[in-house]
């Protein structure tokens, strides 16, 4: 057998279950035979029955044989020429790829800046849209299940039986009936209106997947004229057309699962709560200025005020907190939706 050029590998042998390193010199032939000799035994191997530890760094190299001796070495070129001289098919690119960017702390910096571009995308365009047609693909059923368990929730957990006079319970319904008449497709939805009281929950009015709305004696006492209820209904309207409600459950559920899957668990998820919640809101304020778009379009084709939505969102900002960060919040700022409907009037 003819030696190829640059054919040895100088290392150390040790044999099975002993730990007494024996100086050695790996030869390697064109055929794929391998000798490994030390001061007292030769080994005949070939290529192919031996197993080779993968690059890393420049950490050694491990070379094991069939009865559990392993030849090392710290010459990883060597054993890298050699693979590549006599068995190809072992070179795995992967490994090659890792031991490069190892290497190369300007590649690593690019890997990074890369994932976490492609993780922002991810997020903020391709999971969203997947989410989407996830809760238009949800049936009716569903969403009114759903909802109705979020009513028994609240029922049992927030909310008592309304203490409005009943004569203020008809004017509320009379003019509940009265806006659902004014929505396009109504008849794809079962809307009704619930009253609650509630010690713990100030002013508010909401709508569930399904259509139901649930507002509280607090809001409805705020009230003072029909056009106030309608702009505040029609912006709930948009949150159940446009199934708001399903896709946040999906976004928070998602956001959650992929946490985890990059993190690793729960517990590193909780290192990261606020930049979910950062997330999490950003969707929410979209919802929400879709909601305000659809409210201010219904104002405009019904001839409706924006000042209506003006002076009724006032008087909840003075039963509201109003100290909660830009950042922090689910709405877009005040300024922003008090403008959006104060334009309605600037014809």
């Amino acid at each position: 057998m003819t030696l190829t050029s640059g054919s040895n590998i100088t290392g150390t042998l040790y044999n099975k279950g002993i730990s007494t390193p024996h100086t050695a010199t790996l030869y390697y032939f064109d055929n794929g035979d391998i000798i490994i000799e030390t001061e007292s035994t030769t080994k005949k191997l070939h290529i192919s029955s031996i197993s080779i530890s993968p690059r890393v760094a420049n950490t050694q190299r491990q070379i094991i044989m069939p009865d559990g001796d392993m030849f090392v070495t710290h010459d990883n070129n060597a054993v890298d020429a050699m693979i590549a001289k006599i068995s190809p098919q072992q070179k795995n690119t992967i490994q090659s790829l890792l031991y490069y960017l190892e290497s190369h702390i300007s590649a690593i910096a690019a890997l990074i800046v890369v994932s976490i571009i492609a993780v922002f995308i991810f997020i903020k365009f391709i999971f969203p849209a997947i989410v989407t047609h996830i809760a238009f693909s949800i049936p009716t059923s569903t969403l009114h299940l759903i909802s109705e368990k979020t009513v028994e929730y609240l029922d049992n957990q927030f909310f008592t039986t309304t203490q409005l006079p009943q004569a203020r319970i008809l004017t509320i319904n009379a003019q509940f009936k009265e806006f659902i008449a004014t929505i396009p497709d109504k008849d794809n939805y079962t809307f009704t209106l619930y009253f609650r009281h509630s010690n713990f929950i100030g002013p508010n009015a909401f709508a569930l997947p399904d259509g139901t709305f649930i507002i509280t004696d607090d809001f409805v006492k705020l009230i003072q004229h029909k056009h106030e209820l309608f702009t505040i209904l029609a912006h709930e309207t948009a949150h159940v057309v446009y199934r708001h409600g399903v896709r946040n459950i999906l976004l928070n559920s998602g956001l959650l699962v992929i946490a985890i899957a990059i993190f690793g668990d729960v517990v590193s998820t909780t290192t990261i709560g606020l930049p979910l919640l950062l997330i999490h809101n950003g969707y929410s304020r979209e919802f929400e200025r879709q909601a305000d778009a659809f409210a201010i379009d219904y104002c405009k084709k019904n001839h409706i005020s924006g000042k209506h939505f003006v002076n009724l969102y006032k008087r909840l900002q003075q039963k509201a907190p109003t100290n909660i960060p830009s950042l922090l919040s689910t709405h877009p700022s005040d300024e922003e939706r008090l403008s959006s409907f104060m334009a309605i009037d600037n014809k």
